[in-house]
């Protein structure tokens, strides 16, 4: 039987930004799983079908990234986001992911974020980047 809604794994290991993600994604639609680490993280990738995951970067035990490139290697096709509160990243903590976020950006910048990531085939991060900027480049007239 299929799946009605997308499946959203959720991780970040601070609990209120978690449970806040988790309600703003069901008030919009979502199933959201959620996990406060990133070995819980990765065991419920594996045992359950998910969509797309939103994944904080700054966690004890093991970064976003890193759970990002586990993740990849075990099913590329699913998109990762994954959000900061540091501001940029160096690109090779970028290299797993599909897109970036700052946690500082409001929260409603998530769901056209994710909605992309839903309905289109994930890019590099650095050809999204590209594509991104060329776009906004060329907007701009002189």
């Amino acid at each position: 039987m299929a799946r009605l809604r997308k499946t959203i794994l959720c991780i970040d290991d601070h609990w209120n930004g978690l449970m806040g993600r988790k309600m703003f994604l069901e008030s919009n639609g979502y199933q959201v799983l959620e996990a406060t680490g990133g070995d819980e993280g990765l065991k419920l990738f594996r045992t359950h079908p998910v969509d797309a995951v939103v994944l904080d970067y700054q966690m004890p035990g093991m970064n976003g990234d890193v759970v990002a490139a586990r993740m990849k290697r075990m099913n590329s096709r699913i998109p990762i986001l994954l959000l900061s509160a540091y501001g940029p990243l160096p690109e090779k903590k970028l290299q797993a992911v599909d897109t970036f976020l700052t946690k500082s950006q409001e929260l409603k910048v998530l769901l056209p974020a994710l909605q992309d990531l839903l309905s289109t085939r994930p890019k590099p991060f650095f050809h999204r980047w590209f594509d991104s900027w060329r776009g906004r480049a060329q907007g701009v007239r002189y």
